[in-house]
């Protein structure tokens, strides 16, 4: 039996994570390491943590675990329960420390593989003041005052199952004046080992694609039994909504949706977008053995409708003022031979 583990941020490995209470800022930056191992042997990766705030902070580091919820696949962490005897596998070093500020601090996390172990574990490293009880958020991927950094550990043992599935695939809006128009990807992971499903979807207007865009290159996994929702935007338009910010902000209206605007980049103009155009989804995740391909289309509508009136505005407009001065001219010439019979 062999083992890989890979440790992650919030299952995006790329990138890094912040949380806040207040004073308390850490950021975290694992790389994606890859570890393997035969049962009885020892794991061992870096964690590295740097105090983003102006003063020293002391910290410590407990275990916790995490699990998928929701269709969006979001980790939920929580303490450990009776039976997770694979708790007392983890260690690290060091477990409590100084954190001066703007330096980065390296901790050893150790994984002891016993021969039993198989299949998929899932912990959480959390970061927070030393002395101060960690808090959850309720079913969120952040604890109140700390940072956790997500580790996936596989044993790769004879029954491990990679099964995975197109639940939906969707478009935000069947009919759009302009773009951006917003993809959705369920993915169902139906085996009993994480996986990473990647892949592409292509914009096409009749059988020319448009427009390629990427699904999921950060790379995030799907756990087993659980759904996950990926998203991609098409934004290569004129005019184009953006979203509003303030003070780098994004803006929210009440129902905490982003708020819009409306940009005309007439540098763009010829990226305006009309007809109806299909989606095509092409996924690949590994099974194991080879790749195995998933695939979903859907179709929708760009109709810039204020455009096509503008348009349309613009050719009557000169036409109803040449009929317009046309009809006086030929009112007066049939006045004037009246007058002339009279």
């Amino acid at each position: 039996m062999v083992f890989s583990g890979v440790l992650l941020s919030l299952l995006l490995p790329l990138h890094t994570h912040a949380a806040t209470d207040d004073s308390l800022n850490l950021v975290t930056s694992p790389l994606p390491i890859s570890l393997s191992g035969s049962p009885g042997s020892t794991l061992t990766t870096d964690i590295r943590i740097k105090n983003g705030s102006t003063h020293e902070e002391t910290l410590k580091v407990s275990l916790m675990k995490f699990s998928a919820y929701g269709d969006e696949g979001k980790p939920a962490i929580a303490d450990r329960a009776p039976g997770d005897d694979y708790f007392d596998w983890v260690s690290f070093s060091p477990t409590t420390f100084a954190a001066p500020p703007g330096q980065w601090i390296t901790v050893k996390m150790t994984i002891k593989l016993p021969p039993s172990a198989a299949f998929g574990y899932y912990y959480a490293a959390v970061f927070s003041r030393a002395g101060a009880p960690e808090k959850s958020s309720g079913r969120q991927n952040v604890l109140i005052g700390s940072t956790a950094v997500l580790a996936l550990v596989e044993a790769e043992v004879p029954g491990a199952k990679r099964t995975a599935n197109v639940v939906s695939f969707s478009a935000d809006q069947r009919f759009y004046e302009f773009l951006p128009a917003t993809f959705k990807v369920k993915v169902r992971n139906s085996g009993n080992v994480h996986l990473i499903p990647t892949g592409n979807i292509f914009i096409k207007r009749g059988d020319k694609t448009v427009a390629t865009l990427k699904v999921n290159s950060a790379q995030g996994n799907v756990l087993p039994s659980s759904n996950r929702i990926f998203t991609a935007a098409w934004k290569d338009g004129f005019p184009l909504y953006t979203e509003k910010e303030s003070g780098g902000q994004v803006v929210l209206d009440k129902d905490d949706k982003p708020v819009t605007d409306l940009k005309w980049d007439f540098s763009k103009a010829s990226k305006l977008k009309f007809g109806h155009y299909s989606a095509h989804l092409l996924l690949a995740y590994d099974n194991g053995k080879q790749d195995v391909p998933l695939e979903a289309i859907v179709s929708f509508w760009v109709i810039p409708w204020r455009v096509i009136f503008l348009v349309i505005f613009a050719i009557a407009l000169p036409a109803l003022l040449v009929y317009l001065i046309m009809r006086r001219r030929m009112n007066r010439l049939l006045a004037e031979k009246t007058g002339r019979k009279k």
